[in-house]
């Protein structure tokens, strides 16, 4: 059986992964490379545990045919597609400010 606390943990989990990988990107715009990685690191670590959890409730559904989906677990999903999808574009905002960061030195150095 599926419990509301097991679906509450990707709930908690995603979330926690989407507001850091928000806050990376906050911190890349500042200029703070290096704390914006380590905040898509520990989103990532956040959002495996959620995947984990996720998977654990799939077997369960696997196993369990007779088990029925809840909107609650429909919502955690959502939750942890969105944090799925912050995450991979916080690389690459990441990225983006970092490449703008070495070019406004290369123009501050040749000025």
């Amino acid at each position: 059986m599926i419990s509301e606390t097991d679906v509450m943990q990707i709930i908690v989990y995603a979330g926690n992964a989407k507001s850091l990988a928000m806050n990376a990107i906050k911190e890349a715009k500042k200029g703070e490379i290096i704390n914006a990685k380590k905040m898509l690191e520990e989103s990532k670590a956040n959002l495996k545990i959620a995947h984990q959890q996720h998977t654990t409730i799939l077997q369960n559904f696997a196993n369990n045919p007779e088990e029925s989906a809840t909107m609650f677990l429909t919502h955690a999903q959502d939750h942890m597609m969105a944090a799925i999808t912050a995450t991979d574009f916080t690389k690459e905002f990441i990225d983006l400010h970092e490449e703008m960061q070495e070019l406004r030195n290369l123009i501050k150095k040749s000025a």
